[in-house]
């Protein structure tokens, strides 16, 4: 069964089917007033600030992500390099201990 020929609001390809969006994810867009927006945003604040078992894996996660993409942007600063100390005439490390010659 055919529908009359309409065209998607998204992609703006002809289509003639049911509804007016040619397929799943051109009709796939929700569309939120500020005022859901500042519910979610405030639920989703007390939630993470929760001591919940689920959001400390969300928390986790998060910090996860973020972590790849900044190593992904090259903004993560590089671990700099160990810096060796002098030690004085008489003075050596071995096996991890500073030894003194006297």
């Amino acid at each position: 069964m055919a529908y009359k020929e309409k065209i998607c609001p998204k992609c703006g390809d002809k289509h003639t089917k049911r509804g007016e969006f040619c397929s799943r994810s051109c009709g796939n867009q929700k569309k939120h007033t500020w005022e859901s927006k500042s519910k979610i945003a405030n639920t989703q604040m007390i939630r993470m600030n929760s001591d919940d078992p689920v959001a400390e894996e969300q928390r986790h996660a998060l910090a996860n992500q973020k972590h790849a993409l900044a190593v992904a942007n090259g903004s993560l600063d590089p671990v700099p390099p160990p810096k060796v100390k002098q030690y004085s005439q008489n003075q050596f490390v071995q096996d991890g201990d500073l030894w003194t010659e006297v």
